[in-house]
Order: C-alpha cells, then structure tokens, then sequence
C-alpha cells in the first residue's frame, strides 16, 4: 500500500514540477513514463488513478494537475523538497541582515521575513 502512495506522489510531483517549471501545463502518457523510468502500462495505472481521485484531468491523451491536485502535490512538494528550495543564505535585501554574515542568520532571517505574495 505505501508503495502505491509513493507512486502516486511522485507523480503528481512530477506534474506540479514540470508545470511550475514551465515545461508543459499538460504531458503525454509516454512522456511522462520516460521522465519517471516506467513502461507505459504502468503509468497508465497511476495516472488512471489520479483521474479517477480527481487530481488529474484527461484532455484527451494530454494530462495536467485539477485544482484540487495542484493542492495536493504543492503540498506533497514542499514536505519532499523544502530543504533543497528554501531562501539561500545572503538572499535578503537588507545589507546589515546577519543573514549575510552568520550562517545560522540566514534561517533567522527567513522566519521573520514578511510573506511575500
């Protein structure tokens, strides 16, 4: 079963990343089985289920993130990747910020930041 999660994770990660990225706003079966290392059929499963979940629309052969499974795999990203996508160290606009000199600064620096639309 925790398996059949994972799969489905990482599918819709992939579709989020390759539409935040701006890749395509919609993929191909077999693209999306040659970027995941899958045979075809095997995808197939997955995305059937994620269309069945209401995650992923089918607009004729061509697959993209619904609302709800935008949701879904943002959130899924973040959990998977916030570590590798966070503020980088000396990234703030303030040129007195600790952030540019100390390390731990940076994280501070990051918590305290106003949200930024």
């Amino acid at each position: 079963m925790s398996n059949d999660i994972a799969q489905l994770d990482e599918m819709l990660e992939l579709l989020f990343w390759m539409e935040g990225e701006g890749l395509e706003a919609s993929a191909t079966l077999s693209g999306i089985a040659r970027f995941l290392a899958r045979q075809e059929a095997e995808a197939e499963v997955i995305l059937s289920r994620l269309v069945q979940r209401g995650d992923v629309g089918d607009a004729g052969g061509r697959f993209s993130l619904t609302d709800v499974g935008r949701g879904e795999a943002a959130r899924r990203f973040v959990e998977d990747f916030s570590g590798l996508v966070g503020q980088a160290h000396g990234e703030c606009n303030d040129p007195n910020c600790d952030c540019r000199t100390s390390p731990n600064g940076a994280a501070d620096c990051h918590a305290h930041a106003p949200e930024t639309p």
